[in-house]
């Protein structure tokens, strides 16, 4: 069972934070979109340059329709490779992890990415030893 999903992501000094914050939110289904409390921390950049971390957070119900979101609008074939590659994106504290390409999100699709402009999706399940096949269903991967 999906418990929450944190999102997150980084918004360079060079980039709008209003475009930045809609690629966030396009992660939500419309109707959660209005009410989802974005949050921004300051940090400093590899090179000491100031970024905003960008962060959502959603529980119970309203996670797993996050989530049902997320994978209705990726593509059949990351689809796949979630699946094929659970235990890359598994961890053994029972999170889920992908990396969402931040530019198609602006623009309303989604795609698996393994650059750094990113936006983090961190999936927590409450799941049992050995129940795998039930996260496949949870995730919408079987």
């Amino acid at each position: 069972m999906i418990s929450k999903v944190s999102i997150s992501l980084i918004c360079h000094a060079t980039e709008d934070q209003s475009k930045v914050e809609r690629a966030l939110l396009n992660l939500l289904p419309e109707g959660i979109r209005g009410s989802a409390q974005v949050k921004y921390a300051v940090a400093r950049g590899h090179h000491g340059n100031e970024i905003m971390i960008a962060s959502l957070e959603e529980e119970g119900q309203t996670a797993k329709d996050v989530v049902d979101y997320i994978t209705k609008l990726l593509p059949p074939g990351d689809l796949l490779r979630l699946r094929d590659e659970l235990n890359r994106y598994f961890d053994s504290r029972s999170t889920f992890f992908m990396r969402l390409d931040k530019q198609k999100a602006y623009s309303g699709m989604l795609r698996l990415s393994d650059s750094d402009d990113i936006i983090r999706v961190k999936i927590s399940v409450q799941l049992r030893k050995g129940e795998q096949s039930k996260l496949l269903h949870d995730l919408n991967l079987a």
